[in-house]
């Protein structure tokens, strides 16, 4: 047993009631069909083997890469996940918030995102894309399964997507708020491969006026529009009243983490 697995082990028993069924699976997980992992707050979530499923749940419950735990606590009214592909970060969520709306478009990810959310009841999944205008828009598919969470309108993006394209319905973010009469967002999360830039500068004020805080992704695409470069985008949530920070990727050009809480 390796001191990483260890490390790995006391960090899961906190919220997990099988960590070494967990550490196992981890070692093992391209060759593993499936892991039910039993979580403390009651909700079991399903990882699937060979696929990107185990390393979203490494990043969304062990390295809480969307800062969730640094959010100020409290009962929240509404936290919206877009991208929520198989609903890692809305179960982990719904135990902070009175509902969660999760979107997930593509329908494989979407059929475990309602099996893992399936005794969550305030989780609400709806199988849609959200982009920058409504109507339909082809989702290129990775080129591997172990790439789960990466389908993308941009076919270039790192150079790991197929030829294999999805059209799926879409509507704008305006529209989600409208159709689950969102008052008041704590929270937007956002991880849409590339697709957060049409998805926000196609955002209306009013609504924006009802989002405290988008914790998201940023992707390096469309480099030929300067929209899609960080500098421009954080300057844009800027001027829509947030206070932002970035946290970049160690390797990669124009991608990482970003973070916007609204200035009261």
């Amino acid at each position: 047993m390796r001191i990483e697995d260890i490390r790995f082990y006391f960090m899961l028993r906190r919220m997990a009631e099988n960590p070494w069924e967990i550490v196992r699976f981890r070692k093992k997980r391209k060759k593993e069909k499936l892991l039910e992992v039993k979580m403390r707050d009651g909700c079991n979530l399903f990882i699937r083997g060979g696929y990107n499923d185990f390393q979203i749940f490494h990043r969304i419950y062990m390295r809480d890469e969307y800062h969730v735990s640094e959010i100020p606590p409290g009962r929240w009214k509404c936290v919206v996940d877009v991208g929520a592909n198989v609903g890692m970060f809305s179960a982990r969520v719904s135990g902070m918030t009175h509902r969660v709306i999760a979107y997930e478009p593509f329908p494989e990810n979407f059929a475990w995102l309602e099996r893992n959310v399936a005794t969550i009841s305030n989780v609400t999944p709806v199988c849609k894309a959200v982009a920058g205008k409504e109507g339909v828009v082809c989702l290129y598919r990775p080129v591997k399964d172990e790439m789960s969470g990466r389908h993308s309108c941009f076919q270039e993006i790192d150079g790991l997507m197929s030829g294999k394209c999805d059209n799926v319905p879409a509507i704008t973010l305006d529209q989600l708020f409208a159709e689950h009469t969102i008052d008041h967002c704590d929270l937007l999360k956002i991880d849409v491969e590339g697709q957060e830039y049409d998805i926000l500068y196609a955002t209306s004020d009013p609504t924006f006026e009802r989002i405290h805080r988008i914790h998201g992704e940023y992707h390096n695409v469309a480099e030929h529009d300067p929209r899609t470069r960080i500098a421009n985008f954080v300057s844009f949530l800027k001027s829509k009243g947030y206070y932002v920070s970035v946290e970049p990727h160690r390797r990669k050009e124009n991608h990482g983490m970003f973070f916007a809480v609204k200035r009261f």
